[in-house]
């Protein structure tokens, strides 16, 4: 997938109706490209400071204003969206999808929206972002509650996902013991995707279900690609306020990882 990330955000940018003149018609009084805005905004996702300790010769309100104005018009989600299509559009042409579906922790330090207290991080606040990736670790279901939901709140929106990306294709589901639920179960049935989701020990199937243990074993893929997205240290923590601009950023880390792995999977 030789995709430049940089001239992707311009060419959405550019062709968002708002933001039209404001850079291919240049203002005199105006200081700035577009090119080092984005430079500006990708520096600010991977080192993790704060506005105010942002080291550019643009004033940091500046460039939290063009980041508030992307958010606004989805710019990040769109990029994230594109390169998905791309991927789909040009892997799985006849190809079976595997897919992967966990959850990992982000702590609050700011948010106010979509929090909650997790007994597993000492009753801190935090957020949860859901993920459905394929075998190679692509993401294709990007998903956020509420730190004290369970992990089960959002699978069928994920399998609804995964039946809209591949309508005719064949898929599997990998999960953990979290996802395993009879209403899990029999959803999936109806659907007809098969599943490798271990049963807990007090469920009535425990006994009986059987499984490849060497292919569940790829569910560590997904857990390496939420190590990968927490490299980018403005996401080890939730800073932002408001939901969305903590998902922009979170759609721009993701897609900045789905382009790394097109190029790995032969994605041209």
């Amino acid at each position: 997938m030789n995709i430049d990330i940089k001239q992707e955000i311009k060419k959405i940018v550019l062709n968002t109706q708002n933001f039209k003149y404001t850079f291919l018609k240049k203002h005199p009084n105006s200081k700035y490209s577009l090119d080092f805005i984005i430079d500006e905004i990708l520096y600010f996702l991977k080192s993790g400071v704060s506005y105010r300790m942002l080291r550019s010769k643009a004033n940091f309100r500046t460039i939290h204003y063009y980041h508030s104005k992307f958010v606004k018009h989805n710019i990040f989600f769109k990029l994230y969206k594109k390169i998905r299509n791309i991927y789909i559009n040009k892997y799985y042409t006849n190809k079976d999808a595997i897919l992967l579906i966990d959850s990992t922790i982000i702590n609050n330090k700011f948010g106010i929206n979509k929090i909650g207290r997790n007994k597993f991080y000492k009753n801190k606040k935090s957020t949860k972002i859901s993920l459905m990736t394929d075998n190679h670790g692509f993401p294709l279901s990007i998903l956020f509650m509420k730190g004290n939901y369970h992990d089960t709140c959002l699978f069928e929106k994920h399998i609804k996902d995964a039946c809209v990306l591949f309508p005719k294709s064949n898929k599997k589901i990998i999960a953990d013991k979290a996802y395993a639920s009879h209403h899990n179960y029999a959803l999936l049935k109806q659907k007809n995707i098969e599943h490798i989701i271990p049963p807990r020990k007090n469920m009535k199937i425990y006994h009986s279900y059987t499984y490849d243990k060497n292919e569940y074993i790829k569910r560590t893929i997904i857990e390496n690609i939420f190590a990968r997205l927490k490299i980018n240290r403005r996401l080890s923590f939730r800073y932002e306020k408001f939901l969305r601009n903590f998902s922009s950023f979170v759609f721009l880390a993701f897609s900045y990882i789905s382009i790394n792995i097109g190029k790995n999977t032969n994605v041209h």
